[in-house]
């Protein structure tokens, strides 16, 4: 199928009545990108830190596009990953974890379950000197490793290179299936 357009006044006349459609193929494409620049984003990351893709894709936030919101976004927040993502394993002494860096020994640390069914590396919280007696139990906190704040942004550059081919390719395609289903005109 040959289309021929000469003309500004062609171009109008070929669109009229495709706003509303090319409106919702726009939206499709931004979403189908978004979802590729995500997976693109969530394999650099989980290849960089160690950490499982599927934790890293659930760690990421994403905003699909909508009819009255033709954006989509995604990111990640600046928080850090607890430390049992990170191949996190009990030894004799405390807890070993796979980082970037190298493996991180934590002397002293344990991996609980707590009763909410959050499982994490904790260590007791030390208050005073260590040589006291104390008759009640010391609190713990959870440890952490990097930021996926930090990580994402040193990939940024290569997930919205991906996520820009990712729009155009499947722009191209809605606006192909949109003429696609334009019926013939019988104009002579």
């Amino acid at each position: 199928m040959n289309i021929t357009v000469q003309g500004a006044d062609a171009v109008v006349a070929d669109l009229t009545g495709f706003h509303s459609k090319v409106n919702k193929g726009a939206v499709r494409a931004l979403n189908r990108a978004l979802t590729a620049g995500r997976t693109a984003m969530a394999r650099d990351i989980a290849s960089d830190t160690g950490i499982g893709v599927r934790d890293v894709t659930k760690a990421l936030s994403e905003r699909k596009a909508t009819i009255d919101r033709a954006e989509a976004a995604f990111g990640a927040t600046i928080r850090r990953i607890p430390l049992i993502y990170f191949k996190a394993r009990q030894t004799a002494t405390g807890v070993t974890a796979k980082l970037t860096g190298g493996a991180g020994r934590y002397p002293s640390a344990f991996i609980a379950r707590m009763r909410s069914g959050h499982e994490g590396v904790f260590r007791r919280k030390y208050v005073g000197s260590i040589g006291t007696r104390m008759t009640k139990r010391l609190p713990i906190v959870e440890l952490f490793g990097p930021s996926l704040g930090h990580v994402f942004a040193k990939h940024r550059p290569a997930a919205l290179a991906r996520t820009q081919e990712a729009f155009h390719a499947a722009f191209a395609h809605e606006l192909d299936r949109l003429i696609a289903k334009q019926p013939e005109s019988t104009d002579g």
